[in-house]
Order: structure tokens, then sequence, then C-alpha cells
């Protein structure tokens, strides 16, 4: 088993918090901070720095959903970008509208880069390289980058699931919810972090699973309780196939299955959600085996990268999962090779994302020539392509250890 599979380690060293270590958290902070209120300004156009105008388009929904659930309209029919998220994940909003814009976009631009270091963290970086790898984060990797533009909450979700489920580094010396929990509620919110819930549970650690489970379902029904007709508006629409924006699922910064069936074949069809359906399906066993191998790490970014694949919409922002996945390939020299340097190359690809250079909108993406159509499918096939060599690399690892009689593979 690899150093950082135990999923109950928790580091002995820590050092007391002084006012010293304070200020020296601050110090590491201010890099990556910095880096993110500018590239938040910056990043959409129309946004500006100096004076203080991002674009935030995201965030200023979540404003408005709040802001509309306070006067007790129904934020599903609003003008504008739609919102797309369960009646739950509107109440979260709340805070949001209750407080001036600037405010508001600033403390979700902290909130972000916190978060961010908390998954490098969980990752077993401090210090200084904590905080150059978080400002180059922000910089260089355009799903973190496009992230902070939006106002999106892409990184939110994944350091739910790294700090919940991931072995590592903890700044706390013991939990203060269940294991599961904070994936159950991230479920609440959005959809895709069921993957790494399913993952614990059929990875013979079904306890999380079922904390993850019962946890959506209690936030879900809370929502039901006090939004009840926005409840049965969302779900049903759901269940009919909706998700929501259809309409942009062919659009070229579409990074799923869906989206490349729908550039491949030029229509939405049962083919595609079929397709996705059976790829969540493979990607939860790949992830689950990976895991039993004694890769837990590994195996929760397999589940992100699953949970994004499989969902109708996945934005080229919303691989935020690249980062973990990214530091476990250079961490965890023991994997394959073959699969380190595939993943590597699959990372500079999404972090690169040179499907953006395309034409896009308007449907265009159905006039696409043989060579585009590779260019803005390749990151989704070797996506599935990594996601699924990684479950048989661990299944054969799981054989040779059984064959071995080696005690540690589960």
């Amino acid at each position: 088993m690899s150093p950082q599979a135990d999923p109950t380690r928790v580091d002995a060293e820590r050092a007391p918090l002084t006012v010293r270590s304070v200020l020296w958290g601050l110090l590491l902070l201010l890099p990556p901070l910095v880096s993110g209120l500018h590239i938040a300004a910056v990043t959409i156009p129309g946004g500006s720095f100096v004076p203080w105008e991002p674009a935030m388009i995201d965030l200023d929904v979540y404003r408005r959903t709040g802001s509309m659930l306070l006067q007790g309209q129904d934020f599903y029919v609003a003008e504008g970008l739609p919102w797309i998220y369960p009646p739950f994940a509107a109440l979260l909003t709340v805070p949001l509208a209750i407080i001036p814009l600037a405010a508001a976009e600033v403390a979700w631009i902290t909130v972000t880069i916190l978060l961010l270091m908390a998954i490098l963290y969980r990752l077993g970086l401090s210090g200084w390289v904590l905080s150059l790898a978080a400002t180059a984060a922000v910089w260089l990797v355009e799903p973190v980058r496009e992230t902070l533009g939006f106002g999106q909450l892409g990184v939110l979700l994944v350091a739910a699931a790294v700090l919940d489920s991931m072995p590592g580094r903890r700044l706390l010396p013991q939990r203060f919810l269940p294991e599961g929990a904070l994936v159950g509620v991230a479920t609440a919110v959005k959809l895709t972090p069921a993957t790494v819930a399913a993952t614990l549970f059929f990875a013979r650690r079904p306890r999380p699973g079922l904390v993850a489970f019962f946890t959506f379902v209690a936030a879900t029904g809370l929502g039901f309780l006090l939004l009840p007709r926005e409840s049965m508006h969302y779900w049903s629409g759901l269940a009919s196939g909706d998700s929501g924006i259809n309409a942009g699922i062919i659009f070229h910064t579409n990074q799923s299955i869906m989206g490349a069936w729908a550039r491949l074949f030029g229509e939405l069809s049962r083919g595609g959600l079929v397709l996705s359906a059976l790829v969540a399906v493979l990607g939860i066993w790949s992830a689950a085996v990976v895991y039993r191998s004694g890769e837990q790490r590994l195996a929760i970014c397999v589940a992100g990268i699953t949970s994004l694949l499989a969902s109708p919409i996945s934005w080229s922002h919303h691989y935020v999962w690249i980062v973990p996945l990214a530091v476990v390939l250079l961490q965890d020299r023991h994997l394959a090779r073959g699969l380190r340097v595939f993943g590597l190359l699959y990372v500079i690809w999404v972090v690169a994302a040179p499907f953006k250079q395309l034409p896009g909108g308007d449907g265009v993406e159905a006039t696409y020539n043989v060579g585009q159509q590779v260019v803005v499918n390749l990151g989704v096939a070797a996506g599935l392509v990594l996601v699924l060599a990684s479950g048989v690399v661990a299944a054969r690892r799981v054989r040779a250890g059984r064959a071995a009689g080696d005690g540690v593979l589960r």
C-alpha cells in the first residue's frame, strides 16, 4: 500500500497555533490571493481590476437567486443566465445576496483561494511550496483561472470531496463531521460529487458512502420543505432529461461525453445519454478498484474526472479536478509509468485548453471538420482512457497481490 493510502491517516506533527504562525500563514496566502483577485477581475471580457469591476457572471446569478428567494419569487424563471442547481443550493446563496456586491466578490475569491490551498495542503504541500503552487494554479491552470473569473463554485465542490475523503495532512486533529457528510452536502448542491460517494461505497467502505447518501437526502429534503414548488420544478425537470441548459451541450467548451456526442453527430439523443450513464458506471467501477488497490488519492481523482465526463454539461472551467490529479501523478512515483506519463499529458492538455481557440457558438460546432473534431473532443477521449486505464492497471495489481498472498490489498 502506498504511504498515502491509509484513509484514517492524520499527521501527528502540528505546529501550535501562535501569532507568529498566523502571520506566516497570512504571508503565504498573500501571493495566491492577490493573484486571484487580479485574475478574477480581468479574465472575463468586460472586467477590470482598477477600478474594481470584475465580470463574475456566475456569482451574479448566485446573488440574483438569493435575492429572488428572499422576495419569494421563482428563481427558475428569471431572465438572463439560468439558475441550474437544486433548490437546496439556492438557500446557500442568501448570504451573498444580503451583502454589497464588492464584498461578495472579494469574499468569494478569498474563500476559493483558501480552499484551493486547503486542497494542496491535504496533498502534502506546505510553506512556500504551497503558496507558489497555488499562485501558479491561479495564473496557469485554465479551469482555476476561469473559475475565478466567472465566480464559479468548482473549487468548492472539489474541496468538499478532497477534504472529506482523501487521505493526507490535516489542519485539525479530528473530524467535526463524519466522513461522507461534506460529499453529501456537495452532492445536494450539484449532483456530480455523487461519484465520490459511490466510489467509497463500492470500494467496501459503505459507511462514508451511506453517510453521503443520507446527508444528500436530508439536504434535498430541506429544500423540499422550504421550497416545495421550486423543488418539484427542478427534480421533475431533471427526471425528464432537462439539465437547465440543454441548448449549450454542443458548445465547444462543454468537455463531457454528451458534448462530444452532440458535436460528432449533430444532435442530442438517447445514445449520448446512455453512453454517459455507461461511462459513469465504468468510471465508478474503475475508481473503486483503484481505491481497493491501495491508491485512495488517485481513486478520488478518478471519481472526480468521471463525474465531469458523465455530466451533461462540464464546461472546461469545471475541470478543477485536474489540480489534485496533477499533484498525485507527480508525487506518487510508484504508479505505473505509462499511466503517469499519459495522465500528465492529459493534465497539460486540460491546463492549456487549446480547443478554446476553435470557433464556437450558434451551432458552428456541428460543422467542424475532422481536424477540429479531433481537437475539441481529444480531451474527453483522453479523460475516458485515463479513467478506464487506471481501473485496469489497479485490477491487475489486485490480482497479482492476491496471487502472491499480499494481505495489504483488499
